[in-house]
């Protein structure tokens, strides 16, 4: 088993926005990891089951052939499947006390990811765990440094009371998405968190948000919610993400006022409103919803300095007036740099 350790730090979830693109489109359900600076590969001990085989030292004789060799991978297995389960032995990461980053993607881990099966790793800042069969948190006390940890597409129903409390003092970043939750719960003790991403769950309602005075970026794509509310703490709030619910009003934001993207697409909103005392805001993303006409594009967005970004297509203000409705964006909305995806 190979553990990835970039010599150059992670770059930002944020910017893999639109889990998730650029910000030229809304961002998509999800969302993809960060990406990665240079690596270098750090070999772990084979199991007792594997053979062990001869090390390549670089610049021996006979790697340039090898790689010369057009069809130089012809001897590698074909099955590439990570396989990596539960439980790691305990001295899998003996010696890794400077591994800063470690990424777990795609295994077949779980329950549960124990302190004493990532013994030896003392300094981690970033762990991945994504994609495995944990049906709760880790639990990592002896971990003092990690502030990004993803969990993504795993079998999470329900976050417990102190299952994420030994990151209390480190944590800004929290991936959940594409688990099984259904309330926003046990989280408050996370109050330096600056993203957290909750997107494709089973989620009805917007709480138990109140610590979270540091939040940047708030992920709830593809969830069940109904209403937007309960929001007026996060004052520090840049970028919300409510798309694939089944909001039928834009409501709530009057404490947001840092807010630069909003993105509400694909629901059952019916008019823009409540938005034009948002002015920092630089994104409106709100296709696919019951949008009938552009009457409230002057009161609501035309006041908006920073407003560069619009999505409206796929409403029955464009469907119903498709020889019109770019040009009457555009004349109602000269700052914009851009109109939907074109």
């Amino acid at each position: 088993m190979a553990i990835i350790t970039p010599a150059d730090q992670k770059e930002s979830s944020t910017d893999a926005l639109a889990q998730n693109g650029s910000h030229n489109a809304p961002p998509s359900t999800d969302k993809p990891r960060a990406r990665l600076g240079e690596t270098s590969v750090v070999q772990l001990h084979n199991s007792d089951s594997e053979d062990e085989g001869d090390e390549v030292e670089v610049g021996a004789e006979g790697d340039e052939e090898a790689f010369n060799d057009p069809d130089f991978l012809k001897e590698y297995p074909d099955d590439t499947t990570n396989n990596l389960s539960s439980p790691l032995p305990a001295e899998a990461f003996q010696g890794l006390e400077a591994l800063e980053e470690l990424d777990m993607y795609d295994n077949k881990l779980g329950h549960r990811v124990h302190d004493e099966e990532l013994a030896g790793c003392t300094h981690l800042t970033s762990l991945d765990l994504s994609f495995n069969n944990l049906r709760h948190p880790p639990t990592l006390p002896s971990q003092k440094h990690i502030n990004t940890l993803y969990l993504v597409q795993n079998k999470i129903s329900k976050i417990e009371p102190g299952d994420l409390d030994w990151a209390a003092d480190t944590l800004k970043s929290l991936e959940l998405g594409g688990n099984r939750i259904r309330i926003i719960e046990n989280l408050e003790k996370l109050v330096l968190l600056e993203e957290l991403w909750l997107g494709k769950n089973k989620i009805r309602g917007l709480e138990n948000l109140s610590t979270f005075k540091h939040l940047k970026i708030l992920s709830l794509q593809s969830n069940r919610i109904t209403k937007m509310e309960n929001l007026e703490e996060l004052e520090n709030l840049e970028e919300l993400y409510l798309s694939h619910n089944g909001l039928e009003k834009i409501e709530g934001l009057e404490k947001n006022l840092k807010l630069k993207t909003l993105d509400v697409g694909n629901n059952r909103i019916s008019k823009i409103e409540n938005i034009a005392h948002l002015k920092n805001l630089e994104e409106f993303w709100a296709s696919g919803n019951q949008i009938s006409d552009l009457r409230d594009l002057d009161p609501q967005l035309a006041v908006l300095p920073k407003l560069e970004t619009v999505y409206l297509e796929h409403n029955p203000c464009q469907t119903e007036d498709r020889a019109g409705y770019r040009r009457k964006v555009i004349l109602a909305l000269p700052q914009l740099q851009q109109v939907d995806a074109t």
